[in-house]
């Protein structure tokens, strides 16, 4: 626990807390490879529905292939695709 003084106005807040631990990179998850076509270049959205018909599951495409900036995965990336 972090020590705060008496003037802090975190003094009395308890700063101790778990988390749940939901990392995708560290399990043991089975998957396909899709490769970006051309069309869908920097639109990971486009790739989630091609292989999940959904747009919205992208983000758990760009954590599996530890993606920060969608817009890296240009024509021809070869992406891991976690099966849900």
């Amino acid at each position: 626990m972090a020590e705060y003084s008496q003037t802090s106005r975190y003094y009395n807040v308890d700063t101790e807390f778990d988390l749940p631990q939901m990392n995708l990179l560290n399990t043991n998850y089975s998957y396909d490879t899709a490769t970006v076509l051309a069309s869908e270049s920097g639109r990971l959205d486009l790739v989630s529905l091609r292989m999940y018909n959904t747009p919205v599951n992208w983000w758990i495409i760009a954590q599996f292939n530890s993606i920060i900036n969608p817009e890296t995965a240009v024509a021809g990336t070869v992406l891991k695709i976690p099966r849900l």
